[in-house]
């Protein structure tokens, strides 16, 4: 069997499908799973992404991922483990049903990032659409910029963190989780109630923004939390 070591995978959009590209990684994926365990992680590079429809999808145990280009919808959803930054533009949906793993994206994303995720970090550098963090049960969604329309609409659990602003009904049936928003917004939900900044809420804060390499400190953002908590 050959030396899978140090191996990295290297793809370009232009002249592989992204369908083949990924029979192409869960086939390597396969072989390193028979090696011994001290073989490194796989890294992958993809060029020549041009808004392509389920780049990544279900792609798991993999170190790293470096995306140049943007991407359609749906765009590394069922992530899981090792980290993916994305230099471009992302699509709606993307991040969705995410379970671990960090997701960077250096520019702009559409509607619903991270819905459903149940775990991991999604860093978002420029602003996102509507829905942002729909029906999250878990992870972690941070935007340097603003959110759109029903920012945190459904969700369950986990935290929502805007630097920007956020469109109208923000918070609209939630149910579980906390935003934390630096900017204004729209309006806001009557199922949701702005609470008290505590101590805890900003070193959380300030633990997202060092994970996600965004400044900004904990003090500047207002909380919300669902007033249905528990029922």
């Amino acid at each position: 069997m050959e030396n899978l070591s140090a191996f990295t995978l290297d793809f370009n959009l232009d002249l592989v499908a992204p369908a083949e590209m990924l029979t192409a990684i869960r086939l390597h994926l396969a072989k390193i799973a028979q090696e011994d365990s001290t073989v490194p992680p796989l890294s992958i590079k993809i060029a020549g992404a041009n808004n392509h429809d389920f780049i990544g999808a279900g792609i798991r145990d993999v170190s790293e991922i470096a995306i140049l280009g943007s991407i359609g919808d749906f765009g590394l959803c069922s992530f899981g483990d090792g980290q993916c930054h994305v230099d471009g533009n992302v699509g709606d949906f993307f991040g969705h049903s995410i379970a671990s793993g960090v997701l960077v994206v250096n520019g702009n994303a559409g509607n619903a990032v991270g819905a459903l995720g149940a775990g991991g970090l999604i860093a978002i550098y420029g602003n996102s659409g509507d829905r942002t963090a729909v029906g999250m049960q878990g992870s972690d969604v941070v935007v340097r910029g603003s959110v759109a329309n029903y920012a945190g609409f459904g969700m369950q659990s986990g935290t929502l963190v805007v630097t920007g602003s956020a469109g109208l009904h923000m918070g609209h049936g939630m149910r579980g989780g906390t935003i934390y928003l630096r900017g204004d917004a729209g309006s806001i939900s009557p199922d949701i109630e702005e609470q008290r900044l505590r101590e805890p809420d900003r070193l959380k804060i300030g633990l997202m923004m060092l994970k996600s390499n965004i400044a900004a400190a904990g003090k500047e953002f207002r909380v919300f939390r669902s007033t249905h908590a528990g029922e």
